[in-house]
């Protein structure tokens, strides 16, 4: 089966059983390793994603693609979340990191990278907003130059 169909068919059957567990798909990949395929989902949720939800997701997702038999031969299925020092990128990301600290870098007029700490108060259409001990500083989304929660131990 080629790519695209597979993924779109595996997608298509996994999204409703996170859907029902409030769990959004952040990544699906699929690769042949030795004569297996390794179905690999990347999960996430607004407070994070527990080993217990992965565990579960995963037997549900697994029964569901044996039932629907979208995939030849052998596979195994993976489901994680996509970890604590994961980059922020997509607009979404940010929205599921309101009300948490993060490190980031800003681009200055001057070319420069301004590195900001703080908590995300708000995800607006064209940019976030950042609250650091000097105030709330806005911050376009094509400005941002790296973005991470900040982990504290």
């Amino acid at each position: 089966m080629a790519q695209a169909p597979l993924l779109a068919g595996i997608q298509a059957i996994a999204e409703p059983i996170l859907a029902d567990r409030s769990l959004e798909l952040v990544e699906l990949t699929c690769r042949l390793q030795g004569r297996q395929q390794i179905i690999r989902l990347l999960v996430d949720r607004v407070g994070g994603v527990t080993t217990q939800h992965c565990a579960q997701v995963n037997q549900l997702i697994s029964n569901a693609l044996e039932a629907a038999n979208v995939i030849e031969g052998s596979y195994t299925v993976e489901v994680s979340s996509p970890g604590l020092d994961r980059p922020l990128v997509t607009k979404r990301d940010f929205e599921r990191a309101l009300g948490e600290e993060l490190r980031m870098g800003a681009a200055q007029a001057d070319g420069r990278v301004r590195e900001l700490g703080g908590m995300l108060l708000a995800v607006q259409h064209e940019a976030i907003v950042l609250k650091t001990p000097s105030g709330n500083v806005t911050i376009p989304f094509g400005d941002i130059r790296g973005a991470k929660k900040a982990i504290r131990w």
